[in-house]
């Protein structure tokens, strides 16, 4: 039933009036027309032409404004909706859901959700001495976070004096590495100029996708204590809040799911359970392999993969690693395979962004003793170099 039939079924008619009251009003109507009139004022019956436009205008009215509204409903539906996962029988399947069986012996729970990452990246270089030189090297800054499940339990910041639910903040240095043995030579060569003096202001942050369709997972923390910690259910909350803006069908729901929903574990403040259901949540996804691969910190490790081919950055692989004895994300990485327009300097294998997770847990620490000086201290100022 659609909502204009809906609401005639709602609107209730008023009673007709009485015969005594109809005909009250028709005399005090006669005595209005034929009384005396008060000097200088004229008033002049509305044309029938003009009454019947002025009704037709007001129906008129009403008929848009329940179409709008019958529209507005229809481009604001959920486009999906919760429905058994894909076959579950492969080895990347098996890994993941070997992943959440880990996650959930190893579950746990804190006041505070504490995170110290390594992010980087691989840039090419232009040295700063030699006209013409380039290398490319790789720029890395540890990376922190603090949350709270609400601002209650967070607190007041003493430098801002605002009630939040969490602050993050970046490390002071950005180191940087050569990629390769030539890259090294190189930037010898040129007296190993940091990231300051190469002009490079940091490492990117991009974990996921080159954004080509769906927005970006930013809900607030509202919305972390809503999330579903059913795995089909998390699909369609996730999907359709990658949709909500545009309302447009994405035309990858798997590739948009395997690089947007492992901020989940690491990132937002969520609780253990959402996390196992989005390891359960990734075990349904096709196109998904595993990999024996390696962090930017030469750790070897195990996990999962699937590629994304763009015009701008060519084909690039994003792999997941994972502890299978604690179901930790421990690293995430995209993997040039063959490289596009945007990046046509860097050589395929190279990894263009990365992230090592050093800590990610539930913790009932102090809050102050895992924040730095410079946002517990109101009187704090930056030392002298």
């Amino acid at each position: 039933m659609d909502d204009l039939s809906l609401i005639d079924q709602l609107h209730v008619a008023e009673r007709p009036p009485s015969s005594e009251t109809t005909r009250s009003a028709r005399r005090r109507l006669l005595a209005e027309a034929t009384g005396p009139r008060p000097r200088g004022r004229r008033v002049a019956p509305l044309p029938r032409s003009r009454r019947m436009t002025a009704l037709v205008a007001a129906a008129t009215a009403c008929v848009l404004a329940g179409v709008s509204w019958t529209a507005y409903r229809w481009e604001t539906r959920p486009l999906y909706h919760p429905e058994p996962l894909a076959d579950q029988n492969g080895p990347a399947s098996t890994f993941l859901l070997s992943a959440a069986d880990a996650k959930t012996q190893h579950a746990s729970d804190g006041r505070l959700w504490y995170v110290h990452r390594v992010v980087g990246e691989s840039v090419v270089a232009s040295s700063p001495f030699h006209p013409g030189a380039h290398y490319t090297v790789q720029l890395t800054r540890d990376s922190y976070s603090l949350g709270a499940k609400s601002a209650k339990e967070f607190g007041t910041l003493p430098r801002t004096d605002q009630t939040t639910t969490g602050t993050s903040w970046d490390g002071d240095d950005v180191d940087v590495r050569p990629v390769t043995p030539a890259d090294e030579k190189a930037w010898d060569a040129d007296l190993r100029p940091d990231a300051q003096d190469l002009h490079l202001p940091g490492p990117d942050e991009e974990r996921g996708p080159f954004k080509q369709e769906g927005a970006e997972l930013d809900f607030d923390t509202r919305d972390e204590r809503r999330l579903p910690a059913n795995p089909s259910r998390l699909r369609a909350w996730i999907l359709n809040y990658a949709t909500k803006f545009d309302h447009t069908p994405l035309r990858d729901p798997d590739l948009y799911l395997f690089t947007a929903a492992p901020i989940l574990l690491v990132d937002r403040v969520v609780t253990d359970r959402v996390r196992i259901a989005t390891y359960r949540m990734l075990a349904g996804l096709r196109d998904v392999r595993t990999i024996n691969g390696t962090d930017a910190a030469g750790n070897p490790g195990r996990g999962v993969a699937m590629r994304q081919t763009t015009r701008d950055y060519g084909t690039i692989e994003w792999q997941l690693l994972i502890d299978p004895a604690t179901g930790r994300l421990t690293a995430s990485q995209g993997i040039i395979v063959t490289p596009g327009a945007k990046n046509a300097g860097l050589r395929p294998g190279t990894r263009q962004f990365f992230e090592i997770v050093k800590t990610a847990e539930w913790t009932n620490a102090p809050r102050d003793s895992l924040l730095p000086k410079s946002i517990t201290d109101p009187n704090w100022q930056p030392p002298m170099n």
